[in-house]
């Protein structure tokens, strides 16, 4: 199918979307601000050694913004909600094993799969509050999630950053396709 036509498509006045097409196209924006963020990491002088390592990266920030989406989707009940990420958590999972497999990495270099570590972090950050944005807690967590995939090389700063840079430009980035795809 032509970009143009799936343009056209999605742009036909009247026409509900289906949860299916909402979860993807959101899926795709956080996969784009996922490598926004290492690119930030990067152009700071963070160090990343090796392809797998970014990959690491990539599914941590994509991680915490599914915790963020499923506390700022407001418009769906709680079924239509855990539908909606799962369908999300499907798109990203199948992007991650693409990229897997278009960068060559081995499955021994990949430390946890995409969805076993998205079940993980979700449980890890569900017990923590969220008011209008992620706490402190949340924001120290994904750092220093980071932290671990990320070189030596001025390793203490990398969780700081991450709290006080990327996170409000994820927050900014993420809510902005939320609101015109789910919350309008």
């Amino acid at each position: 199918m032509s970009i143009q036509r799936i343009h056209g498509t999605w742009n036909q006045k009247g026409k509900k979307k289906q949860i299916g097409q909402i979860a993807s196209a959101l899926a795709v924006s956080i996969w784009k601000i996922s490598k926004k963020t290492l690119l930030n990491l990067e152009n700071e002088g963070f160090d990343t050694d090796t392809w797998s390592d970014r990959l690491e990266i990539l599914k941590e920030v994509s991680c915490f913004q599914i915790y963020i989406t499923n506390n700022e989707v407001k418009s769906y009940g709680t079924e239509k909600k855990i539908i909606f990420i799962t369908d999300i958590a499907k798109k990203l999972n199948e992007t991650v094993n693409i990229n897997q497999v278009d960068l060559k990495i081995p499955d021994k270099n990949i430390k946890t799969k995409f969805i076993n570590l998205l079940n993980d972090r979700m449980e890890e950050y569900s017990e923590l509050e969220y008011t209008e944005e992620p706490s402190y807690k949340a924001r120290i967590i994904l750092g220093n999630h980071l932290m671990a995939q990320m070189g030596e090389l001025d390793n203490n700063w990398i969780r700081m950053y991450v709290i006080d840079q990327e996170v409000p430009k994820i927050l900014l980035s993420l809510r902005r396709p939320i609101e015109s795809l789910v919350n309008k």
